[in-house]
């Protein structure tokens, strides 16, 4: 039976409810029937009345069965009856890997922490601006900079996620030199001894072509200077231990699968390293089992997936991706390793994409993007201000994924027409009213001094400007006073003026111009 204190220390939400907890260890559990495969993070929840038992096969399942409690006393879910539970993915992971300042000590713990009681099993440190992951790929770490790590490492311990250093040298590496090589191993071992298992060698956002005319001599091209530095990588961090596991980035990171350099390279490595693929595009709309289908013909390794979703780094600065995932087929995970999803630089904004990411790597075939989407509010906003809080969130829909935007606003406003045209003026007043109160919590959250609010301030600002933009329109429709006009004309050209992007898949013009329309305005 799981101690009180500890329940009570990992899962706030059973701190108040009247419920035993009954743990029955047994190895037998482990069979995935869906996924044809051995696991131990398996478990069965059996709920009748104030008692749950939990059958599984050791601590890590244990643990998960408890998140699945709490997830289900949250969502209200917590109903008699007997579950049978396993991930669909194997891996279902996150790394920090944007361009832009890398995240606290502070952001860091709160993701793992909040990832792992979520169901996901890994996490990945590699921050591009972090100079000891690119540009000082030779130099040791600081003790400072080790301690921090260490740290890292003993939190995913603890919530027993697999935590992955990733080094990315070749930026600058000669890959003919072999003391450039033992620099690679030496740092390897530094965090080696601090407890790291899982080592990524990134060498993506490179030059294509190699640089030095020793390597150019000695390889002829690219991919064999890369297969050898991976071959070499393995065989040298296996010899120091056979149960370390090595994850590849190619400079070829999307694609077809079938490319000459990618299929090169897969066909030509170990086939214990894992291979990053980004699918079809650097931030892929979909990623479809076919095309996974077509990576494993061509390069005879199963895709681990690094989803550049939900990233918002380089071109993309102006955008903020905290809509759900969508566009990832349900079986995807009999034909990939799992899925790393890439986050943004802010990092309280990316906990909400990252928890539907949770939800559909742990059940994919039952995956519903809206129903995580509002659940994944209530976790980090809370559910008092949830509400407020989607109808700002209906607006940042703008991404790769191009999902609808402002669905939440559309529908609204069709039903605010429908009664309008039908002679209901006050009906459709009365909507348009409460739409309104929706919009004003929303921006009334965000003017808070809160963590994500300030990671906020560019878009909450923008938003802000659109709720007087919708203020105006009602009053113009209430009142018929065309001076209103004016001032709807001038907030109009203050919205443009905003560099953040919202309702980015529309023109706000349009936007009124059609709705008046429809009020035959």
């Amino acid at each position: 039976m799981p101690d009180k204190s500890y329940i009570s220390e990992m899962f706030p939400e059973l701190r108040d409810i009247d419920t035993a907890f009954i743990i029955k260890n047994d190895r037998s559990v482990c069979y995935c029937e869906k996924t044809c495969r051995l696991t131990d993070e398996k478990y069965i929840l059996s709920v009748k009345g104030n008692s749950v038992e939990i059958t599984c096969p050791g601590e890590k399942s244990g643990f998960y069965a408890l998140c699945d409690i709490a997830k289900r006393v949250r969502e209200n879910r917590l109903h008699d009856g007997e579950y049978v539970c396993s991930p669909a993915f194997a891996v279902r992971g996150y790394i920090e890997g944007f361009y832009g300042t890398p995240w606290t000590r502070e952001n860091r713990l709160s993701i793992m922490t909040l990832m792992a009681k979520n169901r996901m099993n890994t996490v990945y440190h590699a921050p591009k601006d972090d100079p000891y992951h690119r540009e000082l790929w030779r130099d040791l770490y600081p003790e400072k900079d080790l301690d921090m790590l260490r740290e890292l490492v003993e939190n995913a311990r603890k919530y027993y996620m697999n935590f992955c250093w990733c080094i990315a040298p070749g930026l600058s590496m000669k890959y003919s030199d072999d003391s450039e090589f033992s620099a690679l191993i030496k740092k390897t071992e530094q965090l080696y001894s601090i407890g790291i298992r899982n080592f990524g060698l990134l060498l993506d956002d490179i030059d294509e072509e190699l640089f030095y005319d020793e390597d150019k001599e000695r390889f002829g091209e690219t991919v064999n200077a890369h297969i050898d530095l991976i071959n070499r990588y393995h065989s040298a961090v296996t010899a120091i231990d056979k149960n370390v596991k090595v994850i590849v980035c190619p400079t070829l990171y999307h694609g077809n699968g079938n490319e000459y350099y990618i299929s090169k390279l897969g066909q030509n490595i170990s086939p214990m390293i894992s291979v990053f693929w980004t699918g079809k595009d650097i931030c892929s709309r979909e990623i479809k089992s076919s095309e996974a289908v077509q990576f494993i013909e061509g390069t005879r390794h199963k895709p681990l997936y690094w989803d550049n979703y939900p990233v918002n780094d380089c071109a993309m600065h102006n955008e903020m991706h905290i809509s759900p995932i969508i566009g990832r087929d349900a079986d995807l995970h009999k034909y990939s390793e799992g899925i790393i999803a890439n986050c943004m630089e802010y990092a309280e904004c990316s906990k909400i994409p990252l928890i539907t990411i949770a939800d559909y790597l742990w059940d994919s075939e039952n995956y519903d993007s809206e129903t995580s989407f509002e659940n994944a509010v209530k976790q980090i906003i809370g559910k008092e201000d949830a509400e407020g809080f989607l109808a700002f969130a209906d607006h940042l829909y703008t991404s790769c994924l191009l999902d609808s935007n402002s669905r939440r606003m559309n529908s609204a406003f069709r039903e605010i027409a429908k009664e309008y045209r039908k002679g209901n003026r006050d009906s459709a007043f009365v909507l348009y009213e409460k739409y309104l109160t929706k919009l004003k919590n929303g921006r009334d959250y965000l003017r808070r001094d809160l963590p994500i609010c300030k990671e906020l301030e560019k878009w909450s600002q923008k938003f802000s400007v659109k709720c007087d933009l919708t203020e105006a329109v009602y009053r113009y429709i209430k009142t018929a006073d065309k001076s209103v006009l004016d001032e709807i004309s001038e907030i109009t050209e203050k919205y443009y003026s905003l560099p953040a992007k919202i309702s980015e898949d529309s023109n706000i013009k349009v936007e009124l111009e059609v709705f008046l329309k429809m009020l035959g305005l």
